[in-house]
């Protein structure tokens, strides 16, 4: 099942939640589509929520006005000990679809 996720600020954002019953970690793919007037500067990671420590899959990812990113490298975690997360700035809508 996709989900669908809109970000109208710079912050940090979670995309799926530890222990999320109803997606698992098992991911086809993630697209960003940048949206707004301004570049996107993005890093997507997994936060071990009951530890320390982030484990980024990209980090600091320029992503430019009206332009998407396709990452499609079949990403997959374990739902039950990490949080996918992703740090915007720069841009004020992006577009999340994870597949």
């Amino acid at each position: 099942m996709a989900k669908y996720v809109n970000i109208t600020s710079a912050t940090t954002t979670t995309l799926l939640q530890k222990s999320d019953t109803q997606h698992s970690g098992n991911i086809t793919s993630i697209i960003i589509s940048n949206n707004d007037n301004a570049a996107a500067t993005v890093s997507l990671f997994l936060d071990l929520v009951s530890g320390t420590g982030d484990f980024y899959f990209f980090k600091s990812v320029v992503i430019p006005i009206g332009v998407s990113l396709v990452f499609d490298d079949k990403p997959s975690f374990n739902i039950d000990n990490y949080s996918l997360k992703l740090t915007n700035a720069g841009s004020d809508d992006l577009s999340i679809i994870i597949k």
